[in-house]
């Protein structure tokens, strides 16, 4: 009986210890990572229960897909814990300037690296795109769409700059116009639209920056008069007001030069800024890195609101309307 005791009393020992053995000791478990910083980590979109504050998505150019392939990443905008919807991987070739036009179509100028250069456009929610402009002169840097829909292209043609614009729906250039910038390390940098619709161009060259524009109807840029001293871009952006935000990747600055002024009425710090500007109507400013971040900036903020990192090459950034 004593046997037939102990054996029983061994089993049920050995039971109770494996039983312990195998349970998760919850109080000293690491915590899994939330899903945001998770996905922002591995660059896998967001579960879809994300959604945009407002409807607004931010888009960010990354060149850091597959190899030779980027990627655009899509955020929640609104400058409070974005969060990553999902990727657009198709049709995004080696992405660097990035537009929303007035349809919240996006549009992607991409050069070239595994496929040939392009300016796509995509639908929004799309994943693929529409519209696929392949005859370009040179290596696009940045697109923009006036609110008739012609789409132009600032292109670097062996250390010149033009820009190509294409009628709405065409995949021909109807003009192709020198930019009258040019010179080593010459870089294409951002567009935007004033008030009165004239197309401004910022065109890094010579370790230089300089800014031209182009009246509606017009077939020769003309240089903006500001005082771009120890301002080297390449970014730059216009606002519904039309404050002229021009960025330096130097001394990581914005500068904001009001209507009519030829020097700066404000300078926001702290920003990297070695990509491109989108600047909001009313006044938001998204400024891409060149490497791994975007610093949002509230409208009327000095320095950056919020800050998004991600495994990625952020080279241009847009917000939908």
């Amino acid at each position: 009986m004593a046997i037939q005791f102990r054996s029983i009393l061994a089993l049920l020992t050995g039971a109770l210890l494996a039983a312990c053995a195998n349970a998760a000791p919850a109080a000293f478990a690491p915590a899994a990572p939330p899903i945001q910083n998770a996905a922002r980590a591995s660059g896998a979109a967001e579960a879809p229960q994300a959604k945009s504050r407002g409807g607004r998505v931010l888009y960010i150019a990354d060149l850091d897909g597959q190899p030779g392939v980027g990627q655009i990443h899509v955020y929640t905008a609104g400058m409070k814990n974005p969060q990553q919807l999902r990727l657009i991987t198709n049709g995004t070739g080696r992405p660097f300037g990035l537009w929303v036009d007035s349809k919240n179509d996006l549009y992607v100028a991409n050069q070239t690296d595994k496929y040939a250069a392009s300016v796509t456009a995509f639908k929004p929610g799309a994943s693929s795109p529409f519209f696929t402009i392949t005859d370009l002169k040179g290596q696009p840097g940045s697109v923009a769409v006036d609110h008739a829909g012609n789409i132009y292209v600032n292109e670097n043609v062996q250390d010149e700059g033009y820009v190509q614009i294409f009628a709405p729906g065409s995949t021909t250039p109807k003009a192709t116009l020198d930019t009258g910038v040019g010179g080593y390390a010459f870089d294409p940098g951002s567009m935007a639209f004033d008030p009165q619709g004239d197309l401004l161009v910022a065109e890094q060259a010579k370790l230089a920056l300089q800014i031209v524009q182009l009246a509606p109807g017009a077939s020769q840029f003309t240089p903006v008069n500001f005082d771009l001293t120890n301002i080297t871009g390449p970014g730059m952006g216009i606002d519904k007001a039309g404050n002229v935000y021009v960025a330096s990747s130097g001394s990581a600055t914005v500068s904001v030069f009001a209507p009519g002024q030829t020097e700066p009425s404000r300078t926001i710090s702290s920003v990297s800024a070695y990509g491109l500007t989108w600047v909001s109507p009313r006044g938001a400013v998204y400024q891409a890195s060149g490497e791994y971040t975007v610093d949002e900036i509230a409208a009327g903020a000095n320095s950056p609101t919020q800050t998004i990192s991600c495994t990625c090459s952020v080279q241009g950034v847009a917000e939908s309307r």
